[in-house]
C-alpha cells in the first residue's frame, strides 16, 4: 500500500471510528443514569439515613396538655424544690425571653438552683418539650450543670419511680438516662444508660449535646424509652417500670465543690462552673398513651 494510499485508508476510516465512540459513550452514560435511578427509587435506604420516627405517631392518642414557653414559667417550683437537700439554694430565676420561650438560669454560685414542675402528675403518656440545654463554658460539647428533664413523685420517691430523660451527670459530664424505684431510699433500684448502676441499658442513637433538641418520653406501666429529635436513645421494658402518676419535672443546679455534693454524685463535679447559665424551653406537650 502507498504512503498516499495509506493516508486515504486513514482519513477514511477516522471520522467513522469517532463517530462510533461518540455515540458509545453516550448510551453508556445514558445506562449508567438509568441503572442509578431505579437502584435510588428501589434499593432500600440505610439505617443512618432513614428519616426520623416520631413516638407521637407510634404511641400517642389524645392531646392531653399543650403549654407554650410563656406558660411554662407559671410551673416555677424553684423555692420548694431548691430547698429540699442541702446543696441547692433557690437563686436561680424563670422568666420569658423575647422569642416566648420559659427560661432557666442559674446564677453560677454554688449550689444555684432552679425548677419549673407540672402541677399534674401522668400515668401513661408520650411527653414532648423542645429544650435548649446550655454549654459549659470552653467546653462546647458538654451540657453545664446538673441539668435534668426527668419525672417522678417526690412525695412519694421511689416507690412510684424516677426517669430521667435528660440528665447531664455532674460526676463525668455525660448525659444519663436513668429508672429509679425500689420500696424505700435505702433500696433504690437503678437502670441506666451510664455505668455506676446495677442494669445497663443500652443506647442505639446519639447523645444530647448543648444546643435545641426535641426530648420525647414514653411512659407506660412496663416500659419506656426516651427519644432525642426523632431518634429513640434507649429503652427499657421491665415489671419494675411502675407507669404511677408522675410529674414532669426540668431542673438545673450548680454543684457545690464540697464533700457533701461529692458524697451525693459519687465524686468531684466536672460540669459546673462560676457562669450564669440558662435553659430555654419552647413548648412541652403530652398525649395519652394509646
Amino acid at each position: 500500500m502507498t504512503i498516499s494510499g495509506v493516508s486515504r485508508h486513514r482519513l477514511d476510516q477516522r471520522p467513522r471510528r469517532r463517530f462510533d465512540k461518540r455515540y458509545l459513550f453516550a448510551l453508556i452514560a445514558l445506562a449508567v443514569v438509568v441503572v442509578a435511578g431505579i437502584a435510588y427509587a428501589v434499593w432500600p435506604t440505610s439505617t443512618a439515613s432513614a428519616p426520623p420516627t416520631s413516638p407521637v405517631a407510634q404511641y400517642a392518642g389524645s392531646l392531653e396538655l399543650n403549654e407554650s414557653g410563656s406558660q411554662l414559667a407559671a410551673w416555677n417550683q424553684t423555692p420548694t424544690y431548691c430547698t429540699s437537700d442541702s446543696i441547692d439554694k433557690p437563686t436561680g430565676t424563670v422568666a420569658t425571653d423575647s422569642s416566648g420561650n420559659a427560661t432557666l438560669t442559674t446564677t453560677g454560685k454554688p449550689g444555684s438552683c432552679v425548677a419549673i414542675i407540672s402541677p399534674q402528675a401522668y400515668s401513661s403518656g408520650v411527653i414532648e418539650a423542645d429544650i435548649d440545654f446550655p454549654a459549659l463554658p470552653g467546653k462546647p460539647g458538654t451540657i453545664a450543670n446538673w441539668t435534668s428533664f426527668w419525672l417522678t413523685d417526690q412525695a412519694s420517691w421511689p416507690v412510684d419511680g424516677e426517669l430521667d430523660a435528660v440528665e447531664a451527670a455532674p460526676v463525668d459530664g455525660k448525659n444519663a438516662v436513668s429508672w429509679h424505684s425500689g420500696p424505700n431510699s435505702s433500696s433504690v433500684f437503678v437502670a441506666s444508660t451510664d455505668t455506676f448502676h446495677q442494669v445497663r441499658l443500652p443506647t442505639s442513637g446519639p447523645n444530647l449535646t448543648p444546643g435545641w433538641h426535641t426530648v420525647d418520653v414514653v411512659y407506660t406501666k412496663g416500659y419506656f424509652a426516651v427519644y432525642y429529635d426523632g431518634r429513640q436513645f434507649t429503652s427499657y421494658t421491665s415489671s419494675k417500670i411502675t407507669g404511677s402518676a408522675l410529674n414532669i419535672l426540668l431542673t438545673s443546679g450548680v454543684t457545690p465543690k464540697t464533700t457533701a455534693a461529692y458524697n451525693l454524685i459519687g465524686g468531684p463535679e466536672v460540669n459546673s462552673s462560676s457562669s450564669p447559665a440558662t435553659i430555654a424551653v419552647k413548648y412541652l406537650r403530652v398525649w395519652s398513651y394509646k
